[in-house]
């Protein structure tokens, strides 16, 4: 399953900012249980002497680091946007900085993911609710995901693949409402009649407008059959039938 990020701001991954983090003092100290903010202000400080904040600079916007603002993304951002910001190299911030086990020091260092390869179904969880260590809200941004011809085949890092990287959407759900209270719908296109469905709690009726909305949640792909892959696929099996008749 691929999560990717929609939020201008990019949260810490323990919520917490750097400037304001802090060490707590000795356990045997049982006089106050209070924070030594000046040794932590110290032990930041010497973190971020040895980080180049340069490599931070031109990140893309879906991964931005910095606190979360309140103010909505209000142009539509593209599903292909998600997955480059998704599979780009990623530098940790300061405060994740690798230890080095061989020189006993943190070291700036960065991450990256890859598509390896691809499953039959796809399932995108789009990420609709941020947290960061003051505040905590949905995120509005309208995704325009592709229905039809979803191409993933410069996205996989396989390229010896020769399989069809090509999906078409079947289904999604919704999410209505904010941070505490929701309701959650999903669409479904019933294959059989070529047509799209809403199915609202008990209730189910056909869909005659788009599907696409600011509300989309979780986005179900399947892989689209080729002409190449389904013949190599019917050869494979002639060759097989044969075999099991051989004697």
């Amino acid at each position: 399953m691929l999560t990717p990020s929609l939020n201008e701001g990019r949260e810490y991954s323990d919520n917490s900012d750097p400037s304001t983090s802090a060490v707590a003092t000795d356990p045997s100290d049982h006089s106050s249980g209070e924070v030594d903010t000046s040794r932590a202000s110290t032990s930041t400080n010497k973190l971020l002497e040895k980080y180049n904040m340069s490599y931070l600079e031109n990140l893309p916007e879906v991964f931005k680091y910095g606190p979360i603002t309140k103010k909505a993304r209000t142009e539509p951002l593209s599903l292909y946007t998600c997955l480059e910001a998704f599979l780009r190299e990623e530098p940790l911030v300061p405060e994740d900085m690798w230890y080095c086990p061989q020189c006993k020091e943190q070291r700036q260092a960065s991450k990256k993911l890859d598509l390896w390869r691809l499953p039959e179904v796809l399932i995108i969880h789009l990420k609709r609710f941020s947290y960061s260590r003051s505040m905590k809200h949905k995120l509005e941004t309208f995704v325009n995901f592709p229905i039809q011809d979803f191409d993933l085949t410069n996205y996989v890092a396989d390229k010896r693949s020769s399989r069809s990287q090509l999906y078409e959407l079947y289904a999604l759900t919704n999410h209505y409402g904010g941070m505490g209270s929701g309701h959650y719908t999903a669409h479904i296109k019933l294959l059989d009649e070529n047509r799209w469905y809403n199915f609202d709690d008990s209730h189910i009726s056909p869909i005659n407008e788009d599907v696409k909305s600011a509300a989309a949640y979780v986005l179900f792909y399947r892989r689209v059959k080729s002409d190449t892959s389904s013949s190599d696929a019917a050869g494979s099996r002639r060759v097989r039938d044969k075999t099991s008749y051989r004697h």
